[in-house]
């Protein structure tokens, strides 16, 4: 027998004998099956408009056609301009205001989603009236950084009631609404999931700018 034939069939009979042995482990279920990761379940709130209910649920079960989620992360705004207030952002306040009725607290949306436009006139006339554009970025934002035109920001029950406004602040976060600015107690925004805990205010608007400098800087 040449010498090329025999490495040909040695090489065929380590096939063979390599497919027997694993045919025999698999047959003795000592190889692993593979499983894809299914994550844990996490709490979720969903809120029925009609019936005004809400109830809890978590993500494998998720919430019934007539429901509506109040999301299980912060909401932050995409890079497309919306034209309305962000919806989840909508459900979580409709959650919090049937909430506050029942215990005799009402709230109302003053200024939610707003244009660019307007968001550029109210700036304006807040320089006016504040002297410089530092002082008014300490109450009113420039449109392209303001949050109201991105549909994530709203404005509750300015200039009136405030007591209900409190409420909302000592508990918004159960609906993932946190207050924002020291200065402004009517300002709320979804910066957290349902039930985490709000982040410490901001002493106004302006010190927001100095936190997205800070970011900006931090990422080039």
């Amino acid at each position: 027998m040449s010498k090329e034939r025999s490495i040909f069939l040695l090489a065929i009979l380590g096939y063979l004998l390599l497919v027997a042995a694993l045919i025999g482990i698999a047959r003795s279920g000592t190889i692993p099956q593979s499983q894809s990761f299914v994550p844990p379940p996490q709490k979720l709130l969903c809120f029925n408009a009609i019936n005004k209910e809400l109830r809890s649920s978590d993500t494998s079960l998720g919430c019934t056609l007539n429901e509506e989620s109040l999301g299980i992360s912060p909401i932050v705004h995409g890079e497309i301009r919306p034209t309305a207030l962000n919806h989840t952002f909508e459900v979580r306040f409709l959650a919090a205001q049937v909430a506050a009725a029942k215990l005799g607290y009402e709230l109302q949306i003053t200024s939610g989603f707003r244009s660019q436009a307007v968001q550029a006139k109210l700036f304006a006339d807040a320089v006016r009236k504040y002297g410089s554009e530092e002082e008014a970025s300490k109450w009113v934002l420039p449109k392209d950084i303001s949050n109201h035109p991105w549909g994530t920001a709203i404005d509750v029950n300015y200039p009136g009631d405030k007591i209900a406004v409190k409420w909302l602040e000592e508990n918004g976060s159960l609906f993932g609404l946190c207050r924002i600015y020291e200065n402004e107690w009517w300002h709320f925004e979804p910066v957290i999931a349902p039930g985490d805990l709000c982040p410490p205010m901001m002493v106004n608007a302006l010190e927001s700018l100095g936190n997205l400098a800070t970011s900006a800087t931090t990422k080039n």
